[in-house]
């Protein structure tokens, strides 16, 4: 095995917590993860692919070292004006550590990298992802089944319309800080009012980032 595979391997352990909570979660045994580690033995395609969808990152950049390393960066297309952004599940899966290793993409869905670049001011496509509305509670600004753009990289706690997850629920509203905690708008606000997380509670806010376009359905 390559001595770039190893350090792969080595980063996304260190990453997720160390080689025992890594393969933990693969299913791949210590000794063979360490055997790898030490070159004694070659690795299998399909303890690899368990590695790397454990650590959410993408097969290939573990095998080859080719961009993007996580799952949730864009894909491009063999023409070279289209990116194709991964959309996000509203399920969260079930791991302890790292906001975007709980994250996992459904599909993906080609933009013009013109638009993104040009009208949205958007350079890098990896930090960009989507996210389906669900419910009316975004209504007039979108409605149920329209998508939201977002951008990680503006994942600070600060006042704006963001994709968040709150006690293990996505969510997409306007916040906006007070001296309490943080003030959670619905855009629909009267089918459902606004309410407070309080301080105390904001470490399990996890800021996904911010929305910075809306596919608008005007049927």
């Amino acid at each position: 095995m390559n001595d770039s595979l190893q350090s792969r391997l080595k980063e996304i352990a260190k990453e997720s917590g160390g080689n025992r909570a890594l393969c933990d979660k693969s299913g791949v045994s210590e000794r063979t993860f360490a055997n790898w580690l030490s070159g004694a033995s070659e690795p299998k395609i399909i303890g690899l692919a368990a590695i790397a969808e454990t650590a959410s990152v993408t097969l290939d950049w573990l095998v080859r070292g080719t961009k993007p390393k996580e799952q949730l960066g864009a894909r491009h297309h063999d023409q070279i004006d289209i990116v194709r952004i991964p959309c996000l599940s509203s399920k969260l899966k079930d791991h302890t550590n790292g906001l975007h290793r709980r994250l996992s993409v459904q599909t993906y869905r080609p933009f013009s990298t013109d638009f993104l670049k040009n009208r949205l001011q958007q350079t890098n496509f990896d930090q960009l992802c989507l996210l389906e509305v669900m419910g009316d509670c975004l209504a007039p600004t979108a409605n149920h089944g329209d998508f939201v753009l977002i951008d990680r990289a503006q994942n600070q706690l600060s006042d704006g319309l963001c994709a968040f997850v709150f006690k293990g629920v996505i969510s997409i509203k306007r916040i906006v800080r007070t001296l309490d905690g943080i003030n959670v708008i619905s855009d629909n606000q009267t089918l459902y009012p606004a309410h407070m997380i309080p301080n105390e509670e904001l470490a399990q806010l996890d800021v996904i980032g911010r929305a910075i376009w809306i596919s608008k359905t005007v049927l």
